[in-house]
């Protein structure tokens, strides 16, 4: 399909670097008009701000510093591509004890004097082990690893339009939650519902509010159940819903197993629809 070929290639492809499957799917996001991807795309590539929630595989990390039982609370929010350099050049560079004593009381001298120290400004990372080569590297690799997850599961559910690629969004938000961490939240669904009134929409909310832990989470998964798809697309959007149950994304009623409760999310979906 085209981009979306280009990145699940790129992603099994070591020719191509991680910043340039970003701006594909930077640009991927704009085929499909989607806010979230295209902001993740962005931060990774431009740096997260103070506001902006991280990633798990940012951090925060608990790393010692020194010989004084201090820790160190890092979030790497820098861009990839400086992350990725100073991964570089930790691994190449030799330590030696002198160094390590010297950039720790750099660190502390810049904490005490109240400057908030920033990964591409102090030595700690290329000059010492206090903050280890393959942390800032598994950073690159969560990275990629996300896009080709990403990608191919959009493969699987995309459709090709004369205007270009079309992902309902139902399925879009449930690929995002799932590569990405995203929640539903915002995600703009466009609701079919039987009776002007929301009658079965309500009806719906109600039997999956007993299998899933919170009304919120079950009108979202009423969203998913009664968005306007094809039938294939629908199977789909439902499948990817009881995944995500079954992974414990979306978290199932207490009492209920997390198997039970994606199993009887399919029933109740599949009552709904008349399959």
């Amino acid at each position: 399909m085209g981009l979306l070929d280009d990145v699940v290639s790129g992603a099994a492809s070591d020719a191509v670097t991680t910043p340039d499957l970003l701006r594909q799917v930077h640009a991927l996001a704009q085929h499909l008009d989607s806010t979230e991807l295209r902001s993740w795309a962005r931060a990774e590539l431009s740096g997260y701000l103070p506001e902006h929630r991280l990633p798990m595989y940012r951090g925060p990390f608990s790393l010692p510093v020194g010989d004084l039982d201090e820790v160190l609370e890092l979030e790497l929010r820098g861009p990839l591509t400086e992350i990725s350099q100073i991964a570089d050049l930790a691994g190449r560079r030799g330590v030696d004890d002198g160094a390590e004593t010297a950039n720790v009381a750099r660190y502390r001298d810049r904490v005490g004097a109240g400057i908030e120290p920033r990964i591409a400004l102090m030595r700690l990372c290329s000059e010492s082990r206090v903050v280890p080569a393959p942390l800032l590297r598994s950073v690159d690799e969560s990275v990629r690893n996300r896009i080709l997850e990403l990608a191919l599961d959009l493969r699987a559910v995309a459709q090709r339009t004369a205007d270009g690629l079309t992902v309902s969004a139902a399925a879009l938000a449930f690929i995002m939650d799932g590569a990405l961490g995203f929640g539903l939240a915002g995600a703009a669904v466009d609701v079919a519902e039987d009776d002007a009134d929301g009658t079965d929409a309500a009806a719906l909310r109600d039997e999956l509010t007993a299998v899933l832990a919170d009304a919120f989470r079950a009108a979202e998964a009423a969203h998913v159940v009664l968005a306007d798809e094809t039938s294939a697309a629908k199977r789909n959007s439902v499948q990817r819903l009881a995944n995500a149950v079954r992974a414990g994304r979306i978290p199932a009623a207490p009492g209920i197993p997390a198997d039970d409760a994606a199993d009887r999310v399919v029933d109740i979906a599949a009552h709904h629809l008349g399959w």
